[in-house]
């Protein structure tokens, strides 16, 4: 009777773990994305619209046991490095002249705007995709966020229309991690094992204002592996307004 009973609550326990699995292998196919855009076609009094992209904050981390996240550095090196791969890959694909910025020559302002996108881009997320919708923002109907006019020093140094931000976090559950959610999972309790999420940031250069924003979440590419991460950058820059005009025309 003792040995019935267990193998019951063993098959509940793997019933439990398959739905539990099956929905991580649905989400890991599709990434879900949310974009405002300000602006049909990028504008430059030169040929050509120059883009800057900034060293993007992309860090991953390590899900313990317990759920503590802890910082992985090769991880986050290896992302970095294929995220910018893809990228110049991509601007090639739309067309657009595109300025890497070296993370190895930042200067005070660029560092300073790093810190203060990674703020706004959270607070958008919160208050303008959220729950906690602002009235000053007509409640989410409203996107007017910027970064001040003090950027169009970057502008200057880079001669540069636009900037482009990105924002990138990745936790990869442990093995003690997943063990613990299988035993959750048999309980009857969820526990996470692991998310992504980020967004990307259009800036007008010359005023400040975020012309184009997109958060994306789950599934969105894995930064790690250099074949996928084209995935990823594919899923950031959905729909970015390029030189080309809504019509194809130039």
């Amino acid at each position: 009777m003792f040995v019935a009973r267990r193998m019951k609550f063993v098959n509940k326990a793997r019933c439990r773990l398959a739905v539990m699995l099956g929905a991580l292998a649905v989400f890991a196919g599709c990434a879900t994305s949310q974009n405002v855009q300000q602006i049909d076609q990028l504008e430059s009094v030169k040929e050509n619209p120059r883009v800057i992209l900034m060293p993007p904050d992309i860090r991953y981390y390590l899900l313990t046991a317990g759920g503590v996240s802890e910082p992985h550095a090769e991880w986050t090196e290896a992302a970095q490095a294929n995220f910018t791969t893809a990228m110049g890959d991509f601007a090639e694909s739309i067309g657009t002249d595109l300025t890497i910025i070296d993370r190895n020559n930042l200067g005070a302002t660029h560092i300073e705007y790093e810190k203060l996108h990674s703020v706004v881009g959270l607070t958008i997320l919160r208050h303008q995709f959220g729950m906690y919708t602002l009235p000053s923002k007509g409640n989410g109907e409203v996107f007017d966020w910027s970064l001040g006019p003090e950027i169009s020093a970057l502008a200057d140094e880079h001669d540069a229309d636009y900037g482009l931000f990105v924002y990138y976090r990745d936790y990869q559950a442990s093995g003690g991690r997943v063990a613990f959610a299988i035993l959750a999972a048999a309980a009857g309790a969820a526990v996470a094992t692991g998310s992504e999420h980020g967004f990307a940031s259009l800036v007008d250069l010359r005023t400040g204002d975020i012309v184009w924003f997109n958060v994306v979440n789950v599934g969105s590419g894995e930064l790690r592996d250099e074949a996928s991460a084209a995935a990823t950058v594919d899923a950031l820059f959905k729909d970015i307004p390029t030189n080309q005009a809504p019509d194809g025309s130039g």
